[in-house]
C-alpha cells in the first residue's frame, strides 16, 4: 500500500474541496519542479538564493550543444541545492519552439517531466 502524502500545492491552488494536494510522491515532486522552473533566483522573499538560474543564459545561443551542456550543469547543480530530496536521475536541455525558450526534461525514477521554460 502506498503512503498518502497529501502534500499541499506549492502555489496554493484552490479546488472545490479546498487547497489542492498531491497524493503521490511523484505528483508532489512534479509540482515542486514546476514551481522551481517557473521561479527565477531572487524572486522568493526571504530566500533569495532559491530558484532557477536560467536568466544567466538569456543572451546565449541556446541552439549550440556546448551552451545546452552548460545550462544542464548549472540547473543540476542548483536543483540539488534547492530541492535536495528529489531523486533526479537525469536532466536534458534542448532548444525550445521560440528563440527565448528551452525544453527542459528532468528524469525522476521512472518518469520524465518535460517543460518549455522562458529564459
Amino acid at each position: 500500500m502506498m503512503a498518502n502524502n497529501n502534500e499541499i500545492d506549492p502555489l496554493l491552488t484552490l479546488e472545490l474541496s479546498g487547497v489542492k494536494t498531491y497524493e503521490s510522491q511523484e505528483e508532489a515532486w512534479g509540482a515542486r519542479l514546476y514551481e522551481w522552473l517557473n521561479t527565477y533566483q531572487g524572486e522568493v522573499y526571504g530566500d533569495p538564493s532559491w530558484g532557477n538560474v536560467l536568466p544567466q543564459f538569456k543572451h546565449e545561443p541556446t541552439n549550440l550543444s556546448h551552451v545546452q551542456i552548460a545550462v544542464e550543469a548549472m540547473l543540476l547543480q542548483k536543483l540539488t541545492v534547492d530541492l535536495p530530496d528529489i531523486p533526479i536521475s537525469g536532466l536534458s536541455v534542448a532548444e525550445g519552439d521560440a528563440f527565448d525558450k528551452l525544453k527542459i526534461s528532468i528524469r525522476i525514477r521512472d518518469i520524465t517531466i518535460t517543460q518549455d521554460v522562458v529564459l
